[in-house]
């Protein structure tokens, strides 16, 4: 037990530390990137989801997450776009929507996965468990804020999937734009824009789609989906008392979509929450893998997630390509396991990064706390983590084949690039053997 206390004052010495960096990380917040923001916020439910996953096979796992306003804030927006009035009525009723949700963020997403384990064999001393997984998950993240208007962010107010002659065009022209003008058919009609006459019969396709915002003050819903699929083979392994790990080789494929609205485009479409007309489907070949070693009750593990093989498949002449990217997710992650019969203590620290933010960004630090039967099969779990946004409390509970797990992200930071972290909540349910 005194070893147990020393080690957990060195990791509260070491959360300390890292409470530091995430407020030195926190004062060098950078301008809002929709796309990073995302980025960032994935891969923490991603690595929440990794502190059970990685040394339990399942067979059916379902999870959906949402902030706590996001439904009113869709039904808000609903009512905006069928609200009957004159148009100066409209745009006022849109303008105050946003303004009620400024500098607030606003997540959802739903993910489901299938494992089908095969059975297992030992080879060269290593004992090697496959299955076949088959993952697929979908992410909306809308950021509400005011930013001054450059060139290059005009172009966000249409949407991603609209062709690039129309972005260029808009990149050479959009100073001369009037206050709720219909960009494509500005475009259409400015001489300077640059547009061919071929080119202005195939722009009249977006007409009436995307409009420039009347009022500046206002602010815009930055939007952003992504979705994606996963098929392939996972390989955990156990190589004598002290290493394990796994290899994951699969089919990737993604498609995203991003578009800034304003409270003009609001009230013509209506959708905060839009997956586009035309998606950039990416498809590649991926692969993961994880080495874990184990010392006593002392684990580490270094992984590498998301590593592209060879592209597959890719309709980038018709959509652009993809948004999100295809660079990897780079984890390190330590535990110390204490067991006193049926009860445990899980005190725990890592970090990742991808290319658009740094290991700052993924520090994390938290402990479970157990008590569980029947070899783990039946039992509870309270979790507590923080990193340099949110405390994380999770409870869950597992009754033999089956489990139930809800979290609570509840912010700490009172700003993250110039918005309000928001309060999450989560449910997962597993079924796994």
């Amino acid at each position: 037990m005194f070893n147990l206390f020393k080690k957990l004052k060195t990791m509260i010495k070491f959360a300390l530390l890292l409470s530091g960096v995430f407020l030195l990380a926190e004062a060098q917040a950078q301008s809002y990137d929709i796309i990073k923001r995302f980025q960032i916020l994935e891969d923490k439910f991603r690595t929440y989801e990794m502190l059970d996953s990685y040394r339990h096979e399942f067979i059916f796992d379902v999870t959906a997450l949402a902030n706590t306003d996001v439904t009113s804030f869709i039904d808000e927006a609903q009512e905006v776009a069928d609200f009957q009035g004159t148009d100066n009525a409209k745009l006022g009723k849109a303008q105050e929507f946003l303004r009620k949700y400024n500098k607030t963020e606003q997540n959802l997403r739903v993910g489901v996965a299938f494992g089908i384990p095969i059975f297992s064999f030992t080879a060269f001393g290593i004992k090697i468990k496959p299955s076949v997984r088959v993952k697929a998950n979908l992410g909306f993240l809308m950021g509400i804020q005011t930013t001054t208007i450059t060139p290059e962010q005009a172009v966000e107010y249409l949407g991603s999937d609209v062709p690039q002659n129309l972005k260029t065009a808009f990149l050479s022209c959009s100073t001369g734009i009037s206050a709720g003008a219909d960009i494509v058919q500005y475009l259409i009609d400015t001489s300077n824009c640059g547009l061919t006459a071929l080119e202005k019969v195939g722009a009249q396709a977006y007409v009436n789609q995307y409009f420039y915002p009347s009022d500046l003050s206002v602010p815009d819903i930055y939007n952003y989906v992504k979705g994606e699929g996963r098929v392939g083979l996972n390989f955990d392994y156990v190589y004598n008392k002290h290493f394990f790990g796994n290899f994951s080789l699969y089919a990737l494929g993604r498609a995203d979509y991003r578009l800034r609205v304003s409270a003009d485009t609001l009230i013509k479409d209506g959708d905060v929450v839009d997956l586009g007309d035309d998606l950039n489907t990416t498809v590649n070949m991926a692969a993961d893998y994880t080495l874990g070693y184990k010392n006593g009750n002392l684990v580490g593990m270094v992984g590498v997630e998301d590593v592209k093989i060879a592209n597959v498949s890719n309709n980038d002449d018709t959509t652009g390509a993809l948004l999100y990217g295809n660079d990897p997710l780079i984890r390190l992650h330590s535990e110390y396991i204490y067991k006193f019969s049926a009860f445990s203590i899980k005190p725990f620290v890592g970090t990742h990064k991808r290319s658009r933010y740094s290991f700052a960004d993924g520090l994390y630090a938290g402990a479970d706390l157990g008590a569980h039967v029947w070899d783990e099969r039946i039992g509870l779990r309270v979790r507590s983590m923080i990193d340099n946004e949110h405390f994380t409390f999770s409870p869950q509970a597992k009754l033999w084949l089956f489990h139930v797990d809800y979290m609570l992200k509840q912010p700490i930071s009172s700003e993250v690039d110039g918005l309000k972290p928001a309060t999450i909540h989560s449910v997962n349910i597993r079924f796994s053997i």
